[in-house]
């Protein structure tokens, strides 16, 4: 709480004439207050902006700018118009002119020749108003600071300073009522301290709460402005989470929380580490209200600590279950190669015209011990999101590569991820597999997707047409599903293009799968580019494809992805 400020008064004496400026400042020596004066009506006007003025002893009769039109300005500025002011006149009971002074904002008049004890009384009067009226206003702002104190210290946690539980509840219904507007939901998390009593019991409640207040600073770290942290109690905090149409970004913020909880503290010597276990709500979902949402979030918390604690837990079991999954999937995946679970079938691509074989498609399977076969769409994510995919690309490549030394004449196309063009690795093991003379270039297609070419970035570019100057065909995956990259197909290095199974599927019956069918081979030939159908599952599709010029196609018609050994066999036969 701030103390009382000591600040002395400032009188300003505005006289264009020296002589009176200085006997005034004589006849002023005795007053408890610092004395300025300015010799023009101009001068005076500035200092009384600048000086923080107490009190003006103005002259009426000044050449240029008078005292009445002084006073007259300095009643209109916000700054001065509350400064008191005493005109100091030659004129007689001149009742007109006081009243002009009066009106100008003058406050009291003295005669000249100056009576030194009613000028000074005078002035004692008005500066012991000021010091009254200073006071108060000190008084009423110190009030206000103390105010401010206790709202805060009735909204926030003393140790950590984080919004406390009546504050939580206030946030709560403040973004129930936002997201109710706009339809949206958002996450309650009911974070609890994993081996925080045992840090308390060993080494004592300060070291104890020097912890709380590290691991609150280190949470906080991790939430975005418009999101909320709050303490609960002891060692709990709950986090409200806005925005949750992505799973995987949610997914990795309660990755961040855990892992904050974990990282070291150091006390006297000693490194304090503890973990959080974390359960989450969401509204509407699973509640209408504030206490309803942290009371299954609170309950969800404690299936984290019954799964083995510093991990987290939904309310529902599907999301639950959904993100388990993901967790199951990543954890596994990690071992993957290790435990020789991975294996690569090869879907043929086949002459539209007569149906024959001339290439591959490499598709990478995962046969789990303990999960059984997953599917692509599932695990090539979870890949992507824990940084397996490089490892897994490179692996899948040097598997076509030996696979097509058993296949001589079959092209080979291997899907490669966006995130392989984030560095040079792709780029390397190419160049190292030519160099070894295990692949041929003019038998190699790497598949990209239509979002790597808008991604439209120097490094994405440079490794594409490093690529081409390998002789590595570029084909694009998917072609037409989510992107319009024509213009860039001017310009893009790649040489062929995928039309996507879902427009294949559709043809000859649906009209507008025709029209797409035919506009995407149209404008790939146009472009002096190869033109595969993916999807081919009947003779009709087939014979539609082949009356259209399309290049090649592969689909269950002509073979499902085989495995190595079943693909060569498959060939065999095909010759």
């Amino acid at each position: 709480m701030g103390s009382m400020q000591t600040v002395t008064p400032k009188i300003l004496v505005i006289d264009d004439v020296h002589a009176n400026l200085k006997a005034m400042r004589v006849l002023l020596k005795d007053i408890a207050a610092e004395v300025v004066t300015a010799d023009s009506g101009n001068n005076g006007l500035a200092m009384a902006l600048e000086e923080h003025v107490t009190l003006i002893l103005l002259d009426v009769n000044m050449p240029g700018m008078d005292g009445f039109e002084v006073a007259h300005l300095l009643s209109e500025m916000e700054e001065t118009r509350n400064i008191p002011i005493i005109f100091i006149t030659a004129f007689q009971n001149d009742e007109e002119k006081r009243l002009r002074g009066y009106n100008a904002g003058a406050i009291d008049y003295i005669q000249k020749p100056v009576s030194p004890d009613i000028l000074l009384s005078k002035i004692q009067i008005f500066l012991n108003m000021w010091t009254l009226r200073f006071g108060l206003e000190q008084e009423i702002s110190r009030r206000r600071e103390v105010e401010k104190e206790i709202e805060y210290l009735a909204q926030h946690d003393a140790l950590t300073h984080l919004p406390n539980r009546r504050q939580l509840h206030i946030e709560i219904e403040r973004m129930i009522d936002r997201t109710t507007r706009t339809k949206e939901k958002f996450a309650v998390l009911f974070l609890d301290l994993d081996g925080f009593k045992r840090i308390n019991d060993e080494l004592g409640h300060e070291a104890g709460d020097a912890f709380l207040k590290d691991v609150a600073d280190r949470f906080s770290s991790q939430i975005r402005s418009f999101d909320v942290i709050a303490r609960y109690g002891g060692d709990e905090f709950i986090v409200l989470l806005s925005d949750l149409s992505d799973s995987l970004a949610l997914t990795n913020r309660l990755k961040q929380l855990t892992a904050q909880a974990q990282q070291p503290f150091s006390w006297e010597g000693n490194d304090l580490t503890a973990g959080v276990s974390i359960g989450i709500s969401v509204f509407p979902d699973h509640g209408a209200d504030g206490d309803t949402l942290i009371k299954r979030a609170d309950a969800a918390m404690y299936l984290a600590k019954d799964a083995g604690k510093n991990t987290f837990r939904f309310y529902t079991d599907e999301l639950n279950e959904s993100l388990q999954r993901r967790l199951l999937l990543e954890r596994h995946i990690q071992d993957s190669l290790i435990r020789e679970e991975l294996e690569v079938y090869y879907q043929p691509i086949v002459r539209t015209d007569d149906g024959l074989p001339v290439g591959a498609e490499s598709l990478l399977r995962w046969n789990s011990q303990d999960l059984g076969a997953v599917s692509p769409a599932e695990f090539i994510p979870v890949a992507e999101s824990c940084g397996m995919i490089q490892q897994l690309g490179i692996w899948v490549l040097r598997q076509s590569v030996a696979t097509m030394e058993q296949c001589p004449g079959i092209a080979f196309s291997v899907n490669a991820s966006a995130l392989q063009f984030n560095d040079n690795n792709l780029c390397a093991e190419l160049i190292s597999l030519l160099e070894s003379g295990a692949l041929a270039a003019d038998k190699t297609a790497i598949e990209i997707t239509e979002g790597l070419l808008l991604s439209n970035t120097d490094d994405v570019d440079a490794r594409l047409e490093k690529i081409r100057q390998m002789g590595i065909g570029l084909s694009i995956d998917d072609f037409g599903t989510g992107y319009s990259a024509l213009g860039y197909l001017k310009r893009c290095p790649v040489n062929r293009i995928k039309i996507d199974r879902t427009f294949v599927a559709g043809i000859p019956e649906d009209t507008e799968s025709v029209a797409l069918v035919q506009a995407i081979i149209a404008m790939g030939h146009a472009l002096g580019l190869e033109v595969i159908a993916e999807g081919v599952e009947t003779e009709q599709q087939w014979h539609f494809l082949r009356d259209e010029k399309c290049d090649m196609a592969q689909g269950y018609y002509f073979s499902q992805p085989l495995p190595r050994q079943e693909f060569i066999e498959y060939l065999q036969c095909s010759r």
